[in-house]
């Protein structure tokens, strides 16, 4: 088992630990029982590579481009809900760095980082599962550029700091996070669409 798959998990519980301490409440012990799961799963999958994570580059221990494993995909998902590839490819590399096993210290997972609740909002089981998240989050994508009458840094401010906080402040919200999210993933859109 390569430890980076389970390195984003680890932090993650470690911070609840951190954070949690002496609470025994019902939030720590969910967020422990997810993390044994989510390690179980991992120690289950063994040696054996995820269906569809790209491989990784030994020389410099990062994936492969997206080209060699989701890049059909991820055209396939934009087209479904008439989204350029180049812009799902963008949010992609900058939510999970191509990481269908990537879970953010908030509990954001899979290769678009959906929350636990936006997940099943959107009917997402399996948010590890790349095609699954991948068409729960470019359809969340998809609903926020309708909500915002197609107006692209509104809705990638809301897909990273929530619809509510984009309609609170009439806009893309002070926060220095969601602000340069918007930047890198226009930037790294740009970048994929020059590879098309």
């Amino acid at each position: 088992m390569d430890i980076s798959t389970i390195a984003p998990l680890i932090g993650a519980w470690a911070k609840m630990q951190a954070t949690a301490a002496g609470n025994t409440g019902s939030l720590k012990d969910s967020f422990n029982l997810l993390f044994y799961l989510m390690l179980l799963a991992q120690l289950e999958e063994g040696q054996s590579q995820a269906v569809g994570v790209p491989p990784h580059n030994s020389r410099h221990g990062e994936r492969s481009s997206p080209a060699s494993g989701f890049k059909d995909l991820i055209s396939r998902v934009a087209a479904r809900y008439n989204l350029p590839a180049a812009l799902l490819q963008g949010v992609v590399a900058v939510e999970s760095g191509f990481n269908p096993r990537a879970v953010s210290a908030a509990g954001a997972m899979g290769l678009m980082q959906l929350m636990p609740a936006t997940a099943r909002a959107l009917g997402v089981t399996d948010p590890f599962n790349p095609e699954a998240n991948l068409d729960g989050g470019a359809r969340y994508l998809r609903q926020l550029l309708d909500r915002f009458q197609g107006d692209l840094t509104l809705a990638l401010a809301a897909y990273n700091a929530g619809p509510g906080a984009v309609k609170r402040y009439g806009g893309v919200p002070p926060y220095r996070e969601t602000q340069a999210y918007i930047q890198k993933v226009l930037a790294a859109a740009r970048r994929f669409e020059g590879l098309a």
